[in-house]
């Protein structure tokens, strides 16, 4: 599986990149990071996404308005996109949102709940999710029901 997080802010040293450097060493699978200026222009930040995804990707928003769904959903999400054979870029807005002309690029859109996450903190909810996945499909006891 090759993940490709496209996310909006810069993870500087501290707490969050700790506890995100944590999970990421983790993981099995392949992860590239590719942080977007978010303080561009709107044309800039766009063509900055669309220039980080390639055609061949399954792109997943991660957004407060996607479908509110379990880890254990989660991970089967992951398990079939996985199967087409493609990279999975899970994009992460600013804090005006995702552009509406990456959204219309999406294959699904996900949340972490009804309450609005720092992209930071988002950041790192998704890559510990991921790892979480990882240990649901490999039936390791990480995950509890």
């Amino acid at each position: 599986m090759k993940v490709h997080i496209i996310a909006a802010g810069f993870l500087k040293s501290g707490p969050e990149k700790d506890l995100f450097d944590q999970y990421a060493k983790r993981l099995s699978c392949s992860l590239k990071i590719t942080e977007i200026n978010s303080k561009l222009s709107k044309k800039a930040v766009v063509d900055a996404y669309q220039k980080a995804l390639s055609e061949k990707d399954i792109v997943v928003l991660m957004d407060e308005g996607g479908e509110n769904i379990s880890s254990r959903s989660f991970a089967q999400k992951i398990k079939m996109m996985t199967e087409t054979g493609k990279s999975i870029s899970f994009i992460i807005g600013c804090a005006d949102g995702i552009p509406e002309e990456i959204k219309q690029l999406s294959y699904s859109s996900i949340s972490f709940g009804k309450v609005t996450w720092p992209h930071l903190l988002a950041r790192v909810l998704l890559v510990e999710q991921l790892y979480r996945v990882q240990q649901i499909l490999s039936n390791h006891p990480y995950h509890r029901d």
